[in-house]
């Protein structure tokens, strides 16, 4: 929810009545709940970072549910997060050597190239493909390159949450994202961006109000009926 009123939901602005049932918001959730022939839990983001809970019925009907459950914690933690193998790729020393000039810039393309070519070698489910990405997201926060920085730490704290990944670290990803797209504002690209990254934190951090607010606050509204 947007603070002129609008919804934003599967990918669209639609403004007006989002507690009337028939709105446009719910539609997405009623059709998948008609598809599997049970509720649909539904999460909504306010302004100030809270995330309420409803459920969307087959009838059409929507509810109130309890509140968003905490994440179930991973039951195995996959030990290739933790491994510390990546350093000895052959690329990590030209990431390095740029980090120890403090040439960011440098830095950031050198991560880059890592995280392309551990991507190449391993696939993008492997813990270390996401881990060269969050690299090269560190680097690109250093050389203030804030829509890079926003978008790549974007993408690990997804993957992060995909894979299982120690939940510690991918909620420090996620402030690092909102800090770097709150810097990135006036970028073009950057609404399409803050609209992903709301949605995200709704979905895996919906906790987190500090940080969700911080980007629904900043988000533009587009009213479309």
């Amino acid at each position: 929810m947007l603070a002129d009123g609008t919804a934003h939901a599967a990918g669209a602005p639609s403004g007006g009545g989002l507690w009337n049932s028939v709105h446009a918001a719910w539609r997405p959730a009623q059709i998948e709940a008609q598809r599997l022939g049970r509720p649909v839990r539904v999460s909504v983001g306010h302004l100030d970072g809270t995330v309420a809970a409803y459920l969307a019925h087959p009838n059409g009907q929507v509810d109130w549910a309890y509140a968003h459950p905490q994440p179930p914690m991973p039951e195995h933690l996959d030990s290739r997060w933790l491994d510390g193998t990546l350093e000895q790729h052959p690329l990590v020393e030209t990431v390095r050597a740029a980090q120890r000039a403090t040439d960011w810039r440098a830095a950031q393309a050198a991560a880059g190239r890592l995280a392309a070519q551990v991507r190449a070698e391993l696939g993008g489910d492997h813990p270390h493909t996401v881990l060269a990405t969050e690299l090269e997201g560190f680097f690109a926060l250093h050389a203030r390159d804030w829509p890079a920085a926003a978008r790549l730490h974007l993408a690990v704290a997804e993957d992060r949450h995909r894979l299982a990944a120690p939940p510690g670290d991918t909620q420090r990803v996620l402030h690092n994202a909102v800090a770097a797209w709150c810097h990135a504002r006036s970028d073009p690209e950057a609404a399409a961006l803050g609209f992903a990254l709301a949605h995200l934190l709704v979905r895996i951090a919906p906790h987190d109000s500090r940080a969700l607010s911080a980007v629904l606050r900043n988000l533009p509204s587009t009213v479309t009926t």
